[in-house]
């Protein structure tokens, strides 16, 4: 799988308009990570530097994106190639967007990977002469959604994992003439019976055949709704550092402490 998967382009450019990719943006630079930090849109980090297509274009695809490469890719900013491909990597695979602009932590996964606001957004495609950005990585109840006024999330699995009760959608995109701007039409789609086997059948089938092949994660739950700052069709509002407690409340400890050790008041 590994193999196949770094022949396969990061993204599309379509009529050198529209950009395609999974996740999102490429993340902050420097690359910072404040322990504590909240999902908060005004807990942000600034939007200071921003990548361009043709650092996207030059990402070595043959770089292997380890468990240990998203915590690692924290840091300040970097003329290391090797560096820059890997963060650039991750962030087009597995960022997301927010409601509040600049970025943040993201709720889906660990240490390392971001969320990024409709300034940000905006700033690329304005960057890049681009009419928009098509995206997936997200279900979405109605099949798709406009997170950001150019930023568009499409996830074409209806009843997602059997549990979903969203719908799935696709896109048809129209140029009625050359250098005109897509035409972007949506489809969408409920889900219809498959073969009467119980919800996951197939992932308890490689579970209990190949467990070689599976990771066993656990993962905060909430219910399911709009959370309030907009960032996803499902409620995941991320509590006071709820990913790394012990960093956190090592960080809240060195601000009742002055550089010398003497406690504030």
């Amino acid at each position: 799988f590994s193999k196949a998967f770094r022949t396969l382009p990061l993204c599309h450019l379509v009529e050198k308009k529209i950009l395609v990719l999974h996740g999102g943006l490429p993340g902050p630079d420097p690359r910072i990570w404040m322990p504590g930090q909240t999902h908060d849109p005004t807990d942000a980090i600034p939007m200071m530097r921003l990548a361009d297509l043709d650092e996207i274009r030059k990402v070595d695809r043959y770089i292997e994106v380890t468990p240990d490469a998203y915590p690692s890719s924290i840091g300040p900013s970097s003329d290391e190639k090797d560096v820059n491909d890997k963060r650039t990597l991750i962030d087009i695979l597995w960022s997301d967007p927010r409601g509040g602009d600049g970025y943040g932590p993201s709720y889906r996964k660990g240490k390392g990977v971001y969320m990024y606001g409709p300034d940000v957004t905006k700033a690329f495609i304005t960057k890049n002469n681009l009419q928009c950005i098509i995206r997936s990585h997200e279900v979405k109840s109605a099949g798709y959604r406009w997170d950001h006024p150019q930023l568009l999330t499409v996830f074409s699995a209806p009843n997602y994992l059997d549990t979903g009760n969203n719908k799935g959608a696709f896109l048809k995109l129209t140029q009625l003439s050359a250098g005109s701007d897509i035409d972007i039409e949506t489809v969408c789609y409920d889900a219809v019976p498959h073969p009467d086997l119980p919800p996951m059948h197939w992932q308890e089938h490689v579970m209990t055949n190949y467990p070689h092949l599976t990771q066993i994660m656990k993962k905060k739950v909430g219910s399911l709704g709009f959370d309030e700052f907009g960032d996803s069709d499902f409620e995941g509002l991320m509590n006071f550092d709820e990913w790394e407690p012990a960093e956190a409340d090592a960080f809240q400890e060195a601000f009742k402490f002055d550089r010398f050790g003497r406690e504030l008041a």
